[in-house]
């Protein structure tokens, strides 16, 4: 059965134009619009475009940058909006096999887009808290800073901004003042939105 020119969607406009789409990828990325940064969730991929869960209200033919795992930041024009979801083309094609790829050319684990912060929390390590400042985030950690005294491979917890429970997870390396915690399991889009104040 064909589908008839009028009846044609936006979604399957944006995939005829970008080609065969990866359906479910639910990846974590940052948005950049208007000089302003968010978290938005990446539902399929192809190398002309995206399907894309926003956080914060966009409308069609928004210009805008998105950055996932594995590609550098790339620009794009939204083709589509139905509510929070929407479909970005690409203004160049992108190489996939990157999306995909467990670790860089240099053999680095390919890390989901981080989140500058200017927060602060308390950090649990045992029986002990601290006040730390939350230098950046992303969906699996957090960079820290405070006078703590942690020790690399101590469990504890973390609060973050407008979540009502603490986050548990492990120090993964020290430096100085700085900590990086790994959260024991990643945060939802909708927890990073909350703690990045998206609405």
């Amino acid at each position: 059965m064909q589908t008839s020119p009028a009846s044609v969607t936006p979604q399957e406009a944006l995939d005829r134009r970008s080609g065969q789409r990866h359906a479910l990828v639910l990846l974590i990325g940052k948005v950049r619009h208007a000089g302003r940064e968010a978290a938005c969730l990446v539902h399929d991929i192809s190398a002309g475009g995206m399907k894309v869960r926003f956080t914060e209200p966009h409308r069609v033919d928004d210009r805008l940058e998105i950055e996932v795992r594995g590609l550098p930041p790339v620009r794009g024009t939204i083709r589509w909006v139905n509510g929070c979801k929407g479909g970005v083309e690409f203004d160049a094609p992108q190489d996939l096999a990157r999306v995909f790829r467990l670790r860089d050319d240099d053999g680095h684990v390919m890390r989901t887009p981080r989140f500058a912060m200017e927060a602060s929390g308390t950090l649990r390590l045992l029986e002990r808290r601290w006040a730390v400042d939350i230098l950046d985030i992303s969906p699996g950690g957090a960079k820290l800073e405070g006078e703590t005294g942690a020790e690399i491979g101590q469990a504890g917890s973390i609060t973050l901004p407008d979540l009502p429970t603490p986050v548990f997870g492990v120090v993964c390396w020290t430096q100085d003042k700085k900590l990086g915690f790994r959260f024991s399991s990643p945060l939802t889009l909708d927890m990073l939105a909350r703690v990045l104040g998206c609405c």
